[in-house]
């Protein structure tokens, strides 16, 4: 199951459409295991995907924006060299990928800070360990 569309993709991450075909459902796969898995934790990722009905507010207002932005990362530099637009500078193309990474690391904070809202108590923050069902922090 993919979290998310191409066409949210452009939605979410772009000002200026891209084509959806050229937005691979590879990409969305490599951003979700990437990106996503690590930020919510297997067990809540294992859970969205039988029952998303349980996530949609987490869904729409934190994965997916979260996951756009993964998605246009991934495949920023690619689009780039398939549109023939490569005479972008080099700085520039590192400035632009920069700006993606710090717009992708909000939407990873705001997606941890509604997480740690004890909504879902298959979470565990990272810094925290399940030591024989206890909880270390």
């Amino acid at each position: 199951m993919n979290l998310i569309t191409p066409t949210e993709v452009n939605t979410l991450a772009f000002i200026t459409p891209v084509d959806p075909v050229s937005i691979l459902v590879e990409f969305i796969v490599t951003a979700e295991a990437k990106y996503i898995v690590p930020a919510i934790t297997q067990p809540v990722y294992d859970d969205l995907s039988v029952n998303p009905e349980l996530y949609t507010t987490l869904i729409d207002e934190y994965i997916k924006p979260y996951l756009a932005f993964c998605v246009k990362l991934l495949l920023y530099n690619q689009y780039l060299a398939e549109t023939g637009t490569f005479s972008i500078p080099t700085q520039q193309r590192w400035d632009v990928i920069q700006e993606i990474t710090v717009i992708a690391k909000a939407k990873n904070n705001l997606l941890a800070n509604h997480l740690s809202s004890s909504l879902y108590p298959l979470y565990v923050a990272p810094s925290a360990k399940r030591i024989t069902g206890f909880l270390i922090k």
